[in-house]
Parts: structure tokens; C-alpha cells; sequence
């Protein structure tokens, strides 16, 4: 299985463009990008809720640090702290990047250590419409509270317009032994925030504000609402 994840990761990244996210890209040393979201799902259960942080900033030329945190509902949840190493930044060419991130994971409040390795590569180039960029991660992931460890493929696939509004598409995937095989698909539009009058629109100038809508299939089929402020500092 990690054989045929790691070569749809190579494969892919020969073929991708540059990220307005992290991942495969080192961060300028003092630079940094922060999102910020929110989901809203129709499931079996009724409406659920998902809250997530994330931020990253660049530590100094070699390492970027960053933290990852989530919360479904009141059900589960995690909050990892995660180094990038970059292994690959040469300009015009396939970028790549590994973390290692630690921290723990929570069922109902009951809190176990938790573990993620991730390899990414990325690529990104301009166009007469814009910078078309994309993302690959591959990710091994051992939660405390669960037997066997889930591999994760996802993808981010953008094109930076330089204007009000950039297309997004996000891909999740997961699977493992004794797992079900699960995946998202969220198309999204990215509104710049820069060009509208807003209160301390200083805070904004490097803002942009991400609306899409998740189809997610893990058992059970379910739509979603997932909005998210991305800042750059």
C-alpha cells in the first residue's frame, strides 16, 4: 500500500504546478500563513460541526515549525505541533518537503499520543490566467485510540488569478487495514479580501476569505458548508 501511494505521489508531482498553501514549500525565515476554518455537514446524526487551526511560520533556512489543531463537535478531536524539513527547493522544479508532527488525539475527552509523517511535493507555474499550483501529501498517521495506522492521499489544486476571486479544489483521501476506504471532495472559491473596505483593512490586505462545498463519503454520504480565513503575515 505505501508503494502504491508513494508512486501516485511521484507520478502526480511530475505533473503539478506553485502552492499559495504550505506543504512542499519552505517558508521565507520570519514568514508565516494561518487558516482558519469552520465546516457545517448533514450527517445520519444530524448537523455536525468541525473547527480547525492551522499555522505555520519559517524558524530559520532549514526548518519551518507550525501547529495543527481540530475539534468535531463535542466527539473527537487533535492538536499536534509539527516540524518541515525541506528536502527539494530548487526554483522551477518539483518542490518537496517531510513533517513530523506530534501531539495527541481525543474520543469524547479521552486523550491518547498521536503521530503523523507526511512527504509532500509540489510545483507551481504561471499562465496567461494566473499561477496554477498544486499539492500532493502523503501521510501516515497512528492515532493512539486505534489499532492500525491510515494512510492518507490528499491533493490541493488552485489557480491564483491575482484578482477578487481564485478557484480552489481540495481532495481528501484515506485508507488502512480494517479501514474503509474514505474520501472528500471540496470545490471552493478563494475571495480576496485585499480590495474591499473593511474595518482595520490593514488585518486583511494579505486575507483571503475560502467558501466551498464538501462532498464527503466515509460510510455514509454527506454535504457540507466549509469556510475558512487564510492569512499570510
Amino acid at each position: 500500500m505505501f508503494r502504491a501511494g508513494f508512486l501516485a505521489l511521484t507520478l502526480c508531482a511530475a505533473l503539478l504546478p506553485q502552492s499559495a498553501l504550505s506543504g512542499a514549500w519552505k517558508r521565507a525565515p520570519g514568514t508565516g500563513f494561518a487558516a482558519t476554518s469552520f465546516a457545517l455537514r448533514n450527517t445520519d446524526q444530524g448537523l455536525t460541526t468541525e473547527f480547525g487551526y492551522y499555522r505555520d511560520f519559517g524558524l530559520n533556512g532549514r526548518f519551518d515549525l507550525g501547529v495543527d489543531l481540530n475539534q468535531v463537535g463535542s466527539q473527537s478531536g487533535h492538536a499536534l505541533l509539527f516540524a518541515r524539513l525541506p528536502l527539494r527547493q530548487r526554483p522551477n522544479a518539483t518542490r518537496i518537503a517531510t513533517e513530523l508532527a506530534l501531539g495527541g488525539n481525543h474520543s469524547q475527552g479521552d486523550w491518547q499520543p498521536m503521530y503523523r509523517l507526511t512527504v509532500s511535493a509540489g510545483r507551481g507555474f504561471a499562465t496567461r490566467r494566473g499561477n496554477l499550483w498544486g499539492i500532493l501529501d502523503l501521510i501516515y498517521e497512528k492515532r493512539g485510540d486505534a489499532e492500525q495506522a491510515l494512510w492518507k492521499l490528499d491533493g490541493s489544486f488552485g489557480l491564483t488569478t491575482g484578482r477578487q476571486l481564485s478557484p480552489l479544489l481540495q481532495i481528501e483521501t484515506a485508507f488502512g487495514n480494517g479501514t474503509d476506504f474514505s474520501y472528500a471532495i471540496t470545490p471552493s472559491i478563494r475571495l480576496s479580501l485585499s480590495g474591499l473596505s473593511l474595518p482595520a483593512q490593514k488585518v486583511f490586505e494579505t486575507s483571503e476569505l475560502v467558501i466551498g462545498i464538501e462532498y464527503r463519503q466515509a460510510k455514509t454520504q454527506n454535504l457540507g458548508l466549509k469556510i475558512a480565513l487564510w492569512q499570510r503575515f
